[in-house]
């Protein structure tokens, strides 16, 4: 199982609703299984709908070399991806990601350039400029910024919608955390275009909630954290601040616990991110009422985290949260 594939189809994975672990009397919370998509991540999505965008507008071609920052599981998706359409591909990443995701980005083909994980994304995206910048035929895709991103995820957004149709539901909340903006922003633009009256709810990790400080008027200081993926050091570009309507906060810690929850009770076999959304998406819950709805996202897979299965990991301190994250389990 080298290359850790669940199958070919991008897309269309179940919209699952929790049981196991639903609270009694709260609403009720369905999540998208994109862990189930073929790299186990929702990273295979957005980087098949940009290639075929950048292919179509002539801006890449087979033979060049595509670059991208990542935690791990866009590189994945990425390195498949161009492995089979005919792409050399190198992905820079922060040092002390899991070695699962650096042996799952090899097995499909793709070089791993690391940079000091105190600079996390931002000297990475640096890092990947310069390669760039020096290296002849290749091409930085720049999920963060680009928004291809986000418009990858429109697709998402109506089969959330067009599931919810099918089980007569209306959305009343959509809750997801932030890492590139692009999952957020590419549903909740469908899901508010289709249900005007849904509330959203962006999540960021405690230790780097750029968005959060900036609506609340506070300094802003990036600390490392065990929710790879998660808490850029920045707002991200991707993200369209006016489909926010509230920011939430929850800590590492909070989503490796709700992680295994899913696991044990659900038979979800899903990353500490889903587990953040669920944490996120469940003390939403129970502030209203049992026949209302909410939406999540599950982001990755399980597996991606053996080697680290306690979450906590040398490269990241655990000095406090320069926030606090309310309303732990």
């Amino acid at each position: 199982m080298s290359a850790f594939v669940h199958g070919a189809e991008i897309g269309h994975t179940e919209l699952y609703e929790l049981r196991s672990t639903a609270d009694p009397g709260a609403a009720r919370i369905f999540a998208k299984c994109e862990f189930r998509n073929p790299t186990g991540s929702h990273k295979d999505r957005v980087f098949a709908f940009m290639l075929d965008e950048l292919e179509r507008a002539g801006t890449i071609a087979p033979g060049m070399t595509l670059v991208e920052c990542s935690t791990g599981n866009g590189g994945a998706a990425l390195s498949r991806a161009g492995r089979d359409r005919g792409y050399r591909v190198v992905i820079v990443m922060p040092a002390g990601m899991t070695e699962e995701r650096r042996r799952q980005i090899a097995s499909f083909g793709g070089t791993v350039i690391e940079t000091d994980p105190e600079g996390f994304l931002l000297e990475g995206e640096e890092t990947a400029r310069r390669y760039v910048a020096a290296h002849p035929g290749s091409h930085y895709l720049d999920q963060s910024a680009n928004e291809l991103n986000w418009r990858a995820w429109r697709s998402c957004g109506t089969e959330i919608v067009t599931a919810l149709d099918a089980l007569g539901l209306v959305p009343d909340r959509f809750v997801c955390s932030l890492g590139t903006g692009g999952t957020f922003t590419g549903i909740a633009d469908v899901l508010k275009a289709a249900h005007p009256g849904l509330r959203t709810t962006a999540v960021e990790v405690d230790r780097s909630a750029a968005l959060y400080a900036k609506r609340h008027g506070l300094p802003f200081t990036h600390h490392t954290h065990n929710l790879m993926g998660l808490g850029p050091g920045k707002v991200p570009a991707n993200l369209r601040e006016e489909l926010v309507d509230e920011v939430e906060l929850i800590s590492g810690d909070d989503g490796w616990a709700v992680m295994k929850e899913l696991i044990e009770k659900e038979g979800l076999c899903v990353g500490p991110t889903a587990g953040g959304n669920v944490f996120a998406a469940r003390r939403l819950a129970r502030t209203l009422p049992p026949d209302a709805v909410v939406i999540t996202v599950l982001f990755d897979s399980a597996w991606k985290y053996f080697s680290v299965w306690d979450g906590r990991y040398a490269q990241y301190a655990t000095d406090d949260a320069p926030y606090a994250a309310e309303g732990a389990e």
